[in-house]
This record gives C-alpha cells, structure tokens and sequence, in this order.
C-alpha cells in the first residue's frame, strides 16, 4: 500500500486473483512471482489503485439569478486523502453546459440564466480513478418582476400589474402578492400565474404596502414593493350653509370610514347655466378647486347672483373617492339708488338706480305702502311711483331679485313737494340746539370723571394680597372691575394712526377700529416702492423685560397671507400664538394661512410646508419650515393654537388656559434665539390682549412677588387700542392670575372663586371693513 506499508500475500494456481478488504481510493504496488519445488522467480511488479468512495451530503448552498453554489462531504476514506472533485451540470431540456473540477468541497458555477433548473453530478477523482456519480439538482433564482404599479382602486379593492422578469423565453412563474395594511398588521397573501391581480375586500380610504416576487422551480425571486390606497367613500349630507353675493359656505358629513380622520377634502366649482337675463353673467367659468382638512369650505371670490355647480369628494394619498353635486346661486348685488325725485307737483317720484353686478331678473321696488315689481331692464332708468300726498316723506327701498334670491335693500327717504319748507327748518334748528346741549352736558360728565380716578388702582399688588383685591372688586357684581375696566377705556385714544387709514392699506385691516399706531406699528420691507407693501396691521407690545417682546397682529385676510408670512420671516420669529378658530359660529374669524398636508404653499418668496402636527384637547402644535426661495435660506416655526376659547366670552375655567400658558412658556424659555413671538386671534386685541397680559403677569409674580393687572392693560393700550378688549376679558385675567396664585399654594380650606362670564361677541366693538 502508498507509504511503503506491507498489507498482505496470498498465493492461488490459477493466473488471476480479486485482493479484497482494501482501502477505498489508495494506491497499492503488487509484486507476483512464480514457485515450483520450491525455487521461486524473479518479481514481476505493477501499481493498482481502489475506486474513491462517492461524496455525500451533495446539496445546493447558495443561488443567485446567475450562479448556484454546491457543497458536499468528502468521501470516506484512509484520512482523507487529497481528492479531484468533478462537477459537471446539464439546463432543464437536456443540453449539457459545462464541467469544471476542484479540490475543495464545494464550487460556485456562474454565468448561468436566471430562473432555470439545472442537474448536478459530482464525483471523487483520485490516482486516476473516478468514484461513482451523486446527482442533485438546483435553480437559480428568477429575475424580480418590473413595473410594479397600481392600475385600478375602488373603495374595496386595488389592482396591481407588473411585467415578467427577464429570463429565457420568459418560462412560467408563480407569482406571490403579499399586503400589509398602514400600521404593521399583515392582512394576506395570494398567488396567480397572471402579470396582474386584483386585492378584494379592503378597507376604504386605506394605505396599503404591497410586495410582490416570481416563483420558480421552488425559488423565490428578490422583492418589488409599492404602496397604493383604496379610494375613500363618498361624503354624505352635502349642503348649501349659507351665502352671500360672492361666497357660499358649503357643508357635508365624512365618510363612515375608519381613517377618514386623514382624508383631505376636494371642493371644485365653476360657473355654470346660460344667463337668464339681459344683467346675467356672460358663459361658464374655468373650475376651480380648493383643498381642505375640515367637512365645512367657505368658497370666495363668486360673481353674484350667479348659479354655480359644485363638487365635492374625499382623497386620501391622492386618490379620489365618489363625487358628491350641488348646484346653488350667490345672492345679487344690492342696486345703488341714484336719485329720487318728486313729480306730479308731490304727487309721485321718480326713482333711479344704478345695474347690479352679476345676475339680475327683477327688482323689488317699495315706496311708503306701494310695493311694486319691475323687470330686469328698470335698472339705470327713471321709474315712476304714482299716488303720493304732497309735502311728505316716503321710505324708499329697492331689491335685486335672482333666482329666487333678495339682495339686501337699497333705501332712500323720498320727499314729495312741499310748502312747509319754513317749518321744517324750524324743526332743524331745534333739534340742532337740543343735540348741542346734550353735548356739553355729557362733556361736563366727562371732564368730571377724569378729575376721580385712580387713587383706588393700586399699581403693583403683593402676591399676598391679590385674592383680597380681586374679592373686592367681586362685590356688587364687578363693580370694582366695572370701574378699573371703564378708566381703562380712555386710554391710547388720540395716537395717530395715519398709515393705517391710508386708503392703500384700508382693505388690509380686519376692522375699521381696531388700527395700529404709526408710532408702535411693525414695518414691513417696502416691496419696490409700492405705495402700502410696507403695511401690515400689526403692533410692538411691551413685555416683563423689553418695550418690544411681543407683536400683537390680527388673522390674516385672504388678501393678507403673504404680508403674514413676511412678517414672520422679516422678524425671524420662531414663535406664533393663535388663539382664534378661523370660522366660529358662521363667521370667518382668521383665513387658513397654514399648510392643510404636507404639499407646500407659496406666497412670493416665501414656502411654507408643514413638517409636523401634535393634535390635543384644547390646542394643537404645528412645526412649520418657511424657505426663502431667492435667499436659499429657512426658518423653523411652531405654532400654538389655542382651540377652546368660545367666540362670545371667555373661557369657563382658567386651567386650560394656564396649562396652555405653561407649555408656550417652557417653548419661550428654552427658545430665546428670534425675533418677538407673534400672537393673533381675529382682530389681535382682545384674546391677544389677554394672554399676554397672563404671560407677562405671571412672570410678573414669580419674579417680583406683585403683580400689576391694571398698570399693564393701560401700559398694552398705550401700544395698540382695544388690548383686553371686554370687561369679561379683564375680570377673567385676574381669575387666572388668582388660580395661578391657589395651584402655586397650599389649598385654602373655603374656595368659593366664581369665574365671571359675559355673553358678549369680542368683538362687538370691532366693526368689520
């Protein structure tokens, strides 16, 4: 045997002989010769090898889409001797491919099509002797499918296709669909032989994330995912709320599905119907679509008494669900009266108005008792009223009528010829000296208060003192509050405000009062000169620290959003307070200046994207990025809004309030880098006003130990009228400052504090443009 190791003789008479019980692949030397009578001959020599054992454990390791790789066991055998291992491999069809050798126990062949099935045969090699054949078969993994998409969704089901993974004359696949539904939970996996399949009995309005993979010959091809939605179902209850000559507030129920809480809603409308008279708009408008998160859109911009066709329909990840219609009219134009003029010798007028804008088909005409109707084409001509007395006064009116519809009426008083000409000065005379004595005696009242005030309007209270001030002015119902409230009433009066009424910049105020002082207002940079682009209604107000630590602004108009954001970004404020909702009770209080999702809005320069949006009980937190798209700069905003303020009075319980105040000042505190915070509810005086004065108060006492209600109010309307706008506002700050006051010390052991609440609109005194 190899290493020169003797194993055996044997001796036979015949010229052959088997030698067994050897060592499977060695290589042995045999040396024979011949005996008689017992001389032997010379040797006579040759070398003769054992077939190798055959491997085992033969299988595939690895497989890509052009290579398999095997692995196996080495023959048993004398310590293993070093073997030649032979692979040789035939394709699915019976062509032969190829045959490589090793001397390791395993091989990778490559350069192989993808998707095939091929059979492996491998056997030991060794002093020239070949072992017996172990056969496996083995597959390459199939391409993965392209062009994954979403072909078709309905609000049960999404379809998805896909093109065949390249490989050799396209062989058959299986190919898998596994779902998932947002949120993690696997809802089921199916298979088909086609390029497509259609995923029943889904939820609607839902995001679904789909991987799809080829099967071949029991092996799995790599994963194409894709995400699609089910569409959302149709919006319910959709109604005309209420109108007015160029809007219609229209309202409508979600959905009953169980993510329609992240539906964006689509409101399109145009122009629509053939004019009905010779004053009706001209044709059909362009549609025009607007995006909202609320089941309520408020459309602007309308031509009046014009009918307009109106869609609406969720979305969600930019697919649509079912349109819900209605059609509906603005109301018309209200006429201008030109003149009234007495004919006939007093016995009638004669009446002229001016077309309406818009739609028109008759007007409503009434003088005195006579109530008449004209067609469309009395407009701009002379119309007579008959059957007057002399010498009188008629109340005139006239109504646009469309569609049903009644403008609101135009008046005129009428007068009828008279020769009591003499006796009606008399009349005037009087009644001018009577309105001139009421004059000095209510100036006298006046001058008289200013000579009473304030001794009893202590400027700084002790912290220990407050809850007794605050008693006092409790008694016979406010009346202390009544009176420190009606002194603060005549302050800030006489500041000019000239830039504000500049007639550029009047439709840029919310309301006609409520304008800033030239002295304390905020500038904008001047857009090229143009007369007003440096306006915005908008005050520096004094803090605990700095004359100019806040602003103070109104919500923006629809026309004044840009102007806002440039305020922002020109302050470089991190900070906005909105305490405002922007329609309360029917009535749009502030326009929705903020992204709705997470597409951009544009003002200008200025890009404003919503990044983020914690929603709680009584507020919510936005984080927004402004983007400066010329300076390639940007800015990160948070906003707080304060949802729970009631559009009339003030809040039942100062805790909301305070919790609020606390998380703002946290916010505030550990973010003093920026410009001033920016706060604004509807008209930016009277919950501005408010919850200013809170925070500068509170630090007021934590600071200080005193706090001065009354010197700041006064101190807030020196910069900008109206701040802390009601007498309810006023009392329910101190109602605060003395809860902050109870929660910072042991309980008393009577609390019998009642918050004081006055059923007023905030802005009763602010009188819309």
């Amino acid at each position: 045997m190899e290493g020169g190791v003797a194993t055996g003789t044997q001796n036979t008479s015949d010229t052959r002989v088997t030698v067994d019980a050897m060592q499977a692949g060695t290589l042995y030397t045999f040396i024979v010769w011949a005996e008689r009578n017992g001389v032997s001959s010379s040797n006579a020599t040759c070398t003769g090898a054992t077939v190798p054992n055959a491997v085992t454990n033969l299988g595939v390791q690895d497989q890509t889409t052009s290579s398999i790789t095997l692995s196996w066991t080495a023959p048993q055998g004398p310590d293993h001797p070093p073997y030649t291992y032979w692979v040789s491999w035939t394709m699915e069809g019976g062509a032969a491919t190829g045959t490589q050798n090793t001397s390791d126990t395993r091989v990778t062949v490559d350069a192989m099509q993808a998707g095939t099935l091929y059979t492996f045969i491998v056997w030991a090699e060794r002093n020239g002797v070949s072992s017996s054949n172990e056969t496996r078969t083995g597959a390459t993994v199939p391409n993965a499918v392209t062009s994954l998409g979403v072909q078709d969704q309905t609000t049960s089901s999404i379809t998805l296709s896909w093109t065949a993974p390249k490989g050799p004359d396209h062989p058959p696949y299986t190919y898998w669909a596994s779902w998932t539904v947002e949120g993690g939970a696997a809802t089921g996996t199916q298979n088909t032989s086609d390029t497509r399949v259609t995923v029943d009995a889904m939820q609607a309005g839902t995001l679904y994330t789909f991987i799809v993979w080829a099967e071949r010959n029991g092996v799995n091809s790599s994963n194409a995912t894709c995400t699609g939605a089910t569409a959302p179902n149709e919006v319910t209850a959709l109604q005309k709320e209420t109108q007015t000559n160029n809007s219609i507030a229209l309202r409508w129920e979600a959905p009953a599905d169980p993510r329609s809480q992240l539906y964006i809603y689509c409101v399109q409308w145009a122009g629509g119907g053939a004019s009905q008279g010779e004053g009706d708009p001209q044709g059909h408008q362009v549609d025009q679509i607007a995006r909202t998160k609320e089941t309520w859109y408020v459309v602007k911009g309308l031509e009046p008494g014009t009918p307009y066709n109106f869609s609406v329909w969720a979305e969600r990840s930019n697919v649509a669900g079912s349109i819900q219609s209605l059609r509906a009219s603005t109301y018309p134009d209200p006429v201008t009266i030109i003149s009234c003029t007495s004919i006939s010798s007093g016995y009638g007028v004669s009446l002229t108005w001016t077309c309406p804008l818009g739609g028109y088909e008759a007007f409503e005409l009434q003088v005195g008792w006579q109530q008449v109707s004209r067609d469309n084409a009395s407009c701009g001509r002379d119309v007579f009223v008959s059957d007057l007395q002399p010498a009188q006064s008629y109340a005139a009116t006239v109504r646009t009528i469309w569609d049903g519809l009644r403008a609101p009426a135009a008046s005129v008083t009428c007068h009828t010829e008279s020769a009591g000409v003499i006796a009606g000065a008399i009349v005037g005379v009087l009644l001018f000296l009577t309105l001139v004595g009421l004059l000095i005696f209510f100036l006298r009242r006046y001058k008289k208060s200013l000579k009473e005030p304030a001794l009893s309007f202590p400027k700084d209270i002790p912290a220990a003192d407050f809850a007794d001030h605050v008693r006092k002015n409790e008694k016979d119902s406010n009346c202390g509050f009544a009176e420190e409230y009606q002194h603060l009433a005549m302050e800030g009066h006489g500041q000019s405000q000239t830039v504000a009424s500049a007639p550029e910049n009047s439709a840029k105020n919310r309301y006609r009062n409520v304008l800033p002082y030239d002295w304390s207002r905020v500038p904008l940079r001047s857009l090229g000169g143009a007369p007003g682009s440096d306006y915005i209604n908008a005050s520096f107000m004094p803090g605990l620290w700095s004359p100019r630590e806040f602003i103070a602004t109104q919500g923006p108009l629809p026309q004044t959003v840009g102007d806002f954001w440039r305020l922002v970004w020109e302050q470089q404020s991190h900070t906005l307070v909105m305490l405002t909702n922007c329609v309360e009770l029917g009535r749009v209080k502030c326009e929705h200046y903020w992204p709705l999702d997470a597409q951009p809005c544009t003002h200008g320069h200025l890009q404003v994207t919503l990044e983020g949006e914690k929603v709680m009980e009584n507020w919510t937190v936005r984080d927004l990025k402004l983007r400066h798209t010329q300076e390639q700069k940007t800015l990160s905003v948070r906003q707080f809004h304060y949802v729970a303020w009631p559009d009339h009075g003030v809040p039942h319980s100062p805790d909301p309030l305070l919790a609020f105040w606390k998380v703002l000042r946290q916010w505030l505190d550990k973010t003093p880098e920026g410009g001033p915070p920016i706060v604004h509810c509807s008209a930016g005086v009277g919950r501005t006003g408010t919850l200013i004065a809170l925070d500068v108060l509170l630090r007021q006492l934590e600071c200080e130990g005193v706090v001065g209600p009354f010197s700041f109010v006064k101190k807030m309307r020196e910069s900008r009228p109206l701040m802390v706008q009601t007498e309810a506002q006023y009392v329910f700050l101190h109602q605060c400052l003395l809860r902050f006051l109870q929660q910072s010390a042991p309980p008393p052991t009577q609390k019998n504090e009642a918050v004081y609440e006055n059923l007023v609109f905030e802005n009763d005194e602010a009188v819309n443009v």
